[in-house]
Formats: C-alpha cells, sequence, structure tokens
C-alpha cells in the first residue's frame, strides 16, 4: 500500500521534514536532482551511445525550477552540454537562489527564456527537463509560462521519439490533486516524483501526460505526516502479498458460499458471469437463483454451479413462494451477490426486499438492486439499515450514472439541480465517503480510476489498476463476482472491496495485453483470473 497524496499535503511532509526533523531543504533538492539525473542516465546508457548529449532545462523561480537547475549542474559533471532556461526569473525562494549561484560557478550557459527561444533552434535538443510549475497549479498557465510548455511539446513534437521530455515532480500544467489540466500542459515521456504518488500523476487526464511515472526516495517520509496521514492510498503489491493463504485443511465450505441473485427472462449473461467470476476467485460453492429461463445455460456453462429458480410472476401468491425458496437460500450462503440482469419490477423489488430485511451476512448489491435502491425510498431505508456488524456488511458498486442516482436520491433535497455524471467525475474524491456514510456502507464508485469508500473509514481508496478495454459489458458482473468470493477471506467490508477493484484491473490488463483493448469482453477478464490470483 503507498500513499496518494495531495499539493497540500505533500507541502506539509516537506516543510516538516525540514522544520521539524532538521533535515535542510537544500539537501531535499539535491537528492532530488540525483534521483532525477540517475533517470536520465539510464535513458541516455539505453541508447548505446557515447556522444554529449544536448540538455535544456526549462526553470522556473520555485522550488521546483531549483531542482532542475540542480539536475543540470549535475547533468554538467557527468559530461553533457546543458543549457538552463530560467522562466519569469523574479525573486527565486533561497535554494532556488544558491542553485543559480552553484550553476553559474560552473559557467554553466543560464539565460532567460525568451533569449534561449530566440537563439537557439528548437532541433537541438536530445533532452528537455520540465522544472518550470511543479506541483503549485492551480490556475491556468498563462504568459511566459504558457509560452514555455508551448515551446517543450513543439521540441518534442518536431523530434519526436530522439527527444526525451521529462518532468520534475509533476508536469507544467497538470493540476496536482485533480489531474486536470490547466489550459495546457508537457507531454512528458517520464516524470520523476518523490517519496509519495501524486493524485494528478495517477487520476485522468494528468497520468497521460506524465508518462512513465518513477517515484524516488530522497528521504521524505511518513514521519513528515506528523501523524496526520493523507486520505487516500493505492495499491503497489502483487494480490499474493494482500490475501492471505488458503488453509490446507479448508474444505469447499470453508472457502465461501456464494449466492448469485441475478439474471431475468431477458438477461442471461449476467448470472453466468458473476458466478464464473466468483468461482474463478476461489468460491468453494456457488449457487445461482434466476429465472427458470437461464437454468439450461448454468447447467451447460457452468456445470459445477447449483441454482434455484423463481417463476417471474408478480403475483402475491408467486412471490410468498419466493420468499420461502429465497430464505432457505439464504440460510445456506457466505454471502449474497444481487443485482446483475434481475430488472426492476415488482419481483425483483420483493427480492431484493426479503434479502435486505433477512440475510445476515456479506451482501454485494450490483446493478439493478443499485437501481431500485435508488428508486424505492423503502428499499433505499433497507439498506441504509443493513450495515450493523462486522459479519453483516453491505457492498455497493454503482458506476458514475447508477452513482448519479444514488446520491440524488440521498441528498437531492439539499440541492437546486439533480448531479449529472459529470458532476460525480468532478467529485469522484469526495462523493463517494459521503455516500457511503449515508447508506452506512461500502461504496465503489465506478470509473477510469475506481474509488472505494467505507463508512466510518478516514481514508480511502484509488484504484490504479485497469484500462479502457474494460469499458464493456459484464464487467461489473464480473468485479460483483470477485468480491462475493473474496468475502470468505474474511477481510472485513472496505479491504475487501479494495482488494477485489485492484484484482478486477490486473486481470483486465493481463486481458488487454492479451487480445487488445478493442477486443476484450468480460469473459476475457474471467480467464484471467487465474494469472492475478496467487496460487494457494
Amino acid at each position: 500500500m503507498q500513499y496518494l497524496v495531495t499539493a497540500k499535503e505533500m507541502k506539509t511532509c516537506d516543510r516538516n521534514t525540514s522544520e521539524h526533523f532538521g533535515v535542510p531543504s537544500i539537501v531535499l533538492m539535491e537528492r532530488a536532482a540525483l534521483a532525477v539525473a540517475a533517470r536520465i542516465g539510464e535513458w541516455k546508457r539505453a541508447m548505446h551511445t557515447s556522444r554529449a548529449f544536448n540538455v535544456l532545462i526549462v526553470a522556473g523561480h520555485g522550488g521546483n525550477g531549483g531542482d532542475g537547475i540542480a539536475i543540470g549542474r549535475i547533468l554538467y559533471q557527468h559530461g553533457y552540454r546543458v543549457q538552463i532556461a530560467l522562466v519569469d526569473d523574479k525573486d527565486s525562494n533561497p535554494d532556488t537562489a544558491s542553485q543559480k549561484k552553484c550553476a553559474a560557478a560552473y559557467n554553466i550557459p543560464m539565460d532567460t527564456f525568451s533569449n534561449v527561444r530566440a537563439t537557439k533552434s528548437q532541433m537541438e535538443w536530445d533532452i528537455i527537463v520540465d522544472a518550470v510549475l511543479g506541483i503549485g497549479c492551480t490556475k491556468d498557465v498563462e504568459g511566459e509560462y504558457a509560452e514555455a510548455i508551448m515551446y517543450i511539446n513543439e521540441c518534442k513534437k518536431l523530434k519526436d521519439e530522439s527527444t526525451l521530455v521529462v518532468a520534475v515532480d509533476i508536469p507544467s500544467g497538470i493540476d496536482t490533486d485533480t489531474g486536470s489540466v490547466h489550459l495546457l500542459a508537457v507531454k512528458a515521456d517520464l516524470t520523476v516524483t518523490f517519496n509519495f504518488a501524486k493524485m494528478g500523476q495517477l487520476l485522468y487526464p494528468g497520468t497521460e501526460y506524465c508518462g512513465q511515472l518513477f517515484v524516488e526516495d530522497v528521504g521524505i517520509t511518513v514521519d513528515g505526516f506528523l501523524g496526520n496521514l493523507p486520505e487516500y492510498f493505492f495499491f503497489d503489491e502483487g494480490p499474493e502479498d494482500l490475501l492471505p493463504r488458503r488453509v490446507g485443511y479448508g474444505n469447499k465450505g470453508t472457502f465461501g458460499k456464494v449466492l448469485v441473485i441475478a439474471g431475468s427472462d431477458k438477461v442471461t449473461g449476467a448470472c453466468l458471469l458473476c458466478s464464473k467470476s466468483a468461482f474463478h476467485t476461489g468460491a468453494g460453492m456457488v449457487k445461482v437463483f434466476t429465472t427458470p429461463a437461464n437454468v439450461e445455460a448454468i447447467k451447460s456453462s457452468i456445470p459445477e454451479a447449483m441454482f434455484d429458480s423463481y417463476a417471474n410472476i408478480e403475483t402475491d401468491s408467486n412471490i410468498d413462494k419466493i420468499r420461502d425458496i429465497l430464505i432457505e437460500n439464504m440460510k445456506w450462503a457466505s454471502a449474497i451477490v444481487i443485482g446483475p440482469g434481475i430488472g426492476t419490477g415488482m419481483v425483483a423489488k420483493a427480492i431484493l426486499s426479503i434479502v435486505l430485511e433477512h440475510y445476515d451476512k456479506f451482501l454485494v448489491a450490483d446493478a439493478d438492486a443499485i437501481t431500485l435502491i435508488a428508486q424505492d425510498s423503502h428499499i433505499s431505508e433497507l439498506a441504509r439499515a443493513y450495515s450493523d456488524s462486522k459479519d453483516k456488511q453491505l457492498v455497493i458498486t454503482p458506476h458514475v450514472a447508477e452513482f448519479a442516482r444514488l446520491y440524488n436520491a440521498a441528498f437531492g433535497d439539499e440541492r437546486p439541480e439533480p448531479v449529472t455524471v459529470y458532476d460525480v467525475k468532478e467529485n469522484m474524491l469526495k462523493w463517494p465517503l459521503a455516500l457511503s456514510e449515508y447508506y452506512n456502507c461500502v461504496v465503489i464508485c465506478k470509473d477510469a480510476r475506481s474509488v472505494v469508500a467505507g463508512a466510518g473509514k478516514r481514508q480511502m481508496y484509488v484504484n490504479i489498476s485497469g484500462n479502457s478495454g474494460m469499458a464493456t459489458a459484464g464487467s461489473g458482473d464480473v468485479l460483483a463476482g470477485i468480491i462475493g468470493a473474496l468475502s470468505s477471506r474474511k477481510l472485513g467490508a472496505f479491504q475487501t472491496a479494495c482488494i477485489g477493484t485492484f484484482i478486477h484491473g490486473l486481470a483486465g490488463n493481463r486481458a488487454a495485453s492479451r487480445v487488445g483493448e478493442y477486443y476484450m469482453t468480460a469473459s476475457d477478464i474471467i480467464k484471467e483470473l487465474a494469472n492475478v490470483l496467487p496460487e494457494k
């Protein structure tokens, strides 16, 4: 697990490292410069050439500029031909001023950006170091800063692969907290950041401007937060490090009995995908509760699964029969996944109400179940009252459109206008926690970067695995099955949701590498679970 920090959190940690622990800020700047220079050295060695490379350091007047100037000096000492171009050369902070003096003492060419642009050919640069703005960019870039960014991007476009663009900490123009582009931004080949990844480096579209991201240790540790740890985290381990080993003496009941309530007369694939993914994530037993129309498909596609069926007839007498069958199945199950493809009619409402009223263990509500929670006030209240113990926990898995419906149902009276999908995307880092508190549950808000929040949890998980190929029908059904199966590991609902989302994305990445993002389907994700999950 690694923390994912905002600009404010990083600046606080940086400042505390110097002021509270006594590590001089100029020392941290030197370490940062050495780390970036080392990455540039690796790139040069991979080029298998001994010629001297021409390096342009585009430096602002702040600390990021100081990093850049120090990088230029180190590269100069290693035989590179370095030109430093100063953007908006007003009074610098003390460390940056010191770096300027050092560079001048080495007689490294240093001039204003405007003079360098006027006198040097854009074709001259083999390496360009972006040290213009760093993590402090919070508004649209303009003036000489905008000109510098455009110049860097133009140089790269002219020479393409033969020029390396390196961003120091974060590409100039990218918002550190949101990943948004402040009008324009440097498109880097690689970004070297320090000790903690920043939100904007992993969120879209900022992540696409970073190129390859390297997080380097320069001596700033979690101690610098002085106990006030960051709000967000992500996983950089493998699933084998996150999941406990399967017990050698277990039986099929030990590894979870998952009841999948899914499918309808019109939808078959949802229950098949959800059930298969539960089996392929290690569930010992899976039973599908669905309509008779899906029984033959289950028999032929998932011979390992058990099943029970109900007639999808919207009469009170039929619902009484469904209740009796369902309650017996609930006694059997150690976890339930409900919602994929069940529809939103009277029978689906009745089934969801019965589960919320009578089940007492781990419950995953997905797809149509989420729509029903948003639409029906009675079901919504049952969902809010569901989680009441360590074992009886609710996980809901809305994509951004479903999240908008849930949010409007929960907080619509407090807002003049209904929230939209755009609003949800703009508030992905805040609203999931609010919704999780409202429903007293775990919320997985699914998007290109999914966010997991849990009621009573201060920290939220940001998922960085996955790819655009996973935006395909049935992918969410696969995730629901994964989470249902992982519940047997007894890690708690929040941790289970985080790990399940991570594994889902890893399997999606393997599927994309095998068949391509255009071609992959939800079934391809299931196939790759065997290559992602630990062997034991």
